[in-house]
This record gives C-alpha cells, structure tokens and sequence, in this order.
C-alpha cells in the first residue's frame, strides 16, 4: 500500500476530544472513477496539495483518457480496477485476465497523453475488495500482482449516499481510532460508480476534510 499518496495527520478532534499531534500516515484513494464528479474532486485536491491513487474502471477509463491524463500531470497514481465491476466468481479467469489488461493498457495510454513515464507497476484493487479465500487472488498471483485493500471503505457507494457531514464524521472516527492505535490509514472512496454516477457528496466530504486546519499535507510514500 506504500505507492498510496501520504498526507501527515497532524490532529484531529474526535467530539470533544483532542488527539495529540502525531506524525501519521494518511492516504486516500477513489474507486471507479473517471466519473462526472471527477474534475471536481480533482481541483479539490489540487487546492489542498495533496494527492491520492484513482483506482480506475476500464469501461469508465475508455471515454474519461483526458481526466486519466490530468490525474497523472498532477501527481495521482492511477490503479486498475478491472474493467467492468463484476462481482467475485462471475468471471472466467481468462476474462479477468483479460479486463485487468484491457485496463491497464488504458491506464499507460493515459500515462503517454500526459507526458508523464510509465510506471513500474500499477496497483490493483479488485471490485468488493478480497480476503484470503478470494479465487480472484489464484489469478493475480499468476499475474504475479498484488493486491491493494483498506483500512476503511466508506459508504459513498450507496444511493443515496450518505450526506457529506456523515462521511466526514466516518473519516474522522477511523483515523482518530487509528491514531489513538498507531496505526496508518487507508481510506476508500469512490469518485463515481460502474454506471459512472455523480458523486459530489464525497467531493463535499474530502473537501470539508482536507480544509481542516488541523490537516497537514505530507509526502508521497
């Protein structure tokens, strides 16, 4: 998970409760983007200087190459995952295959439009995230790739999705619990859906939260 984008955690307030300042690591990362709330969420991040890994949708990706181009220019890492959002144990294996190289080849075409290098690897996410007992993780292994989960997913994903003050208190909550722990932090969100949906309540959200004063952008890992 090191190749996330880092931002420092300096404090933050859980209720009344102050925790001490402490030099954290807290990454963000979107899932199935590009999407309509995608430029939004861009300048958002660009106004905070802090930057995040875009796990991508291929069949998003397709028509979106232009707001792939501009993460890479600004300094995201864009991550593969999958083509088409299919639910564990739908694909053949030589379909997954298939979908985890049909995006990638999208993902260093975006890489080429901005005139950036190829990465080394790209990271991979697979739709609904897997445990030790995922088939799907045979086929990365044959892939030789690994695969990147979370510490938190949030619930943007659902329709309605909660309002950005309830996402904001779910981030908080996690990475104050994972403070408190010393734990690094992962967030999961989702910049737009496999029906490539608008998502301005987590645009709200990670605005209202990299605006906190408290919030200290850091280092890429």
């Amino acid at each position: 998970m090191g190749i996330e984008l880092s931002c420092s955690l300096a404090r933050f307030f859980e209720s009344a409760t102050v925790i001490p300042m402490m030099n954290m690591s807290t990454q963000l990362s979107f899932d199935d983007g590009p999407g309509p709330s995608t430029p939004a969420l861009l300048d958002v991040l660009r106004d905070a200087s802090c930057r995040a890994t875009f796990f991508l949708l291929g069949k998003n990706l397709a028509g979106s190459l232009d707001v792939a181009a501009r993460m890479v220019r600004e300094g995201h890492v864009l991550g593969n995952h999958t083509y088409s959002h299919a639910r564990p144990g739908v694909l053949p294996d030589a379909e997954l295959i298939d979908e985890i190289e049909q995006t990638d080849a999208l993902i260093l075409e975006a890489y080429r439009l901005a005139g950036v290098p190829k990465p080394a690897s790209i990271p991979l996410r697979l739709p609904y995230g897997a445990d030790s007992q995922d088939v799907r993780l045979n086929v990365l292994a044959r892939l030789a790739r690994s695969h990147t989960g979370w510490t938190a997913i949030l619930d943007d994903w659902r329709r309605p999705a909660p309002s950005p003050d309830a996402l904001l208190d779910a981030m908080r909550r996690h990475i104050g619990e994972s403070v408190a722990q010393g734990l690094d932090v992962l967030l999961c969100l989702h910049d737009s859906s496999r029906y490539a949906e608008a998502h301005p309540a987590t645009v709200d959200a990670v605005r209202m939260l990299l605006g906190d004063p408290d919030w200290q952008p850091g280092r890429c890992l």
